[in-house]
């Protein structure tokens, strides 16, 4: 078995194909097919139910990934090693927190550490606590309750819910905006089936107030492009929806309405404790300045 087929693996579990690993990977499709027929031999099991051009990992393969991501990745920093580079940091967020958070973050810590080399990936809160328990990457932004043996979780904010709207609307002098407030609004919501969203819904039904939802998306920052364009207004956690206003956009507190915890997530005996340490008091201090924001 060689760093090759461990790869080769890898990649075909990130994409789902032998066609886009190939393409990820700069090989052959044949090539990546082979890889992986070796890497089943040498594991001595069937890893992937192939079918319509698809391969579905099977309870084998989900059980091998994270000691693979584990093994490349410990390869990898052995390698910045040998040639003297620093080894990157690995960091994960959902897209409105690597862009709001995030970045102003990284610019600090680089300031503080010159040359510190960054890769930022963008997953959801879910994939986040995977990828971490994983190795996959150092570190990442996670919304509780988060329950893994593997992590070590720092908590950062709690804080309450938003409504995001354009500094000209009707509601744009109150203080607060309860359900009653919204009768009749266009809405922007998050995430279907999703925590957050089953409350906001059990929230409204209580009121007896039945919201005219107008778009449904997955990202705040998607939500509040919709509010710019006039299309309707959006509630959100109040983090990330300081985080998009402006000069165009007011956020008002929003209740009742649901709380948010935020944290941050790490392995309990992380490779780089000091740098992920520095790193995450810098995104405290951010997420502690957008909520500070009038």
């Amino acid at each position: 078995m060689e760093l090759r087929h461990l790869r080769a693996f890898r990649a075909v579990m990130l994409s789902g194909s032998t066609v886009e690993a190939a393409r990820a990977l700069g090989i052959s499709q044949p090539s990546v097919s082979r890889l992986l027929a070796e890497f089943e031999s040498e594991t001595g099991e069937r890893l992937f139910i192939r079918a319509n051009g698809k391969l579905t990992p099977r309870e084998a393969a989900e059980s091998l990934m994270p000691d693979v991501e584990r093994i490349l990745i410990e390869c990898e920093n052995l390698r910045a090693r040998a040639e003297g580079s620093v080894a990157p940091l690995r960091f994960a967020a959902p897209a409105g927190v690597v862009t709001r958070i995030f970045g102003p973050a990284v610019r600090r810590l680089q300031i503080d550490r010159p040359g510190q080399k960054i890769v930022a990936e963008i997953m959801s809160y879910h994939e986040v606590v995977g990828a971490v328990a994983s190795g996959r990457v150092d570190l990442g932004f996670v919304k509780a309750p988060v329950a893994h043996p593997a992590l070590d979780l720092i908590d950062l904010v709690e804080l309450g819910t938003d409504v995001v709207l354009p500094r000209d609307h009707r509601l744009a002098g109150l203080a607060r905006i309860t359900p009653g407030d919204l009768h009749g609004e266009r809405l922007i919501l998050l995430g279907r089936n999703r925590p957050f969203r089953v409350q906001l819904e059990q929230i409204f039904q209580n009121a007896r107030v039945r919201p005219e939802i107008v778009i449904e998306t997955q990202a705040v920052s998607a939500a509040c492009s919709f509010v710019r364009e006039g299309l309707g207004i959006t509630i959100a956690n109040a983090l990330l929806a300081r985080g998009e206003a402006g000069s165009d956009l007011l956020c008002i507190p929003f209740t009742p309405a649901p709380r948010h915890k935020f944290q941050l997530a790490r392995l309990q005996h992380p490779s780089r404790p000091q740098a992920l340490k520095l790193f995450a008091r810098h995104v405290q201090d951010i997420a502690q300045a957008l909520l500070s924001r009038p």
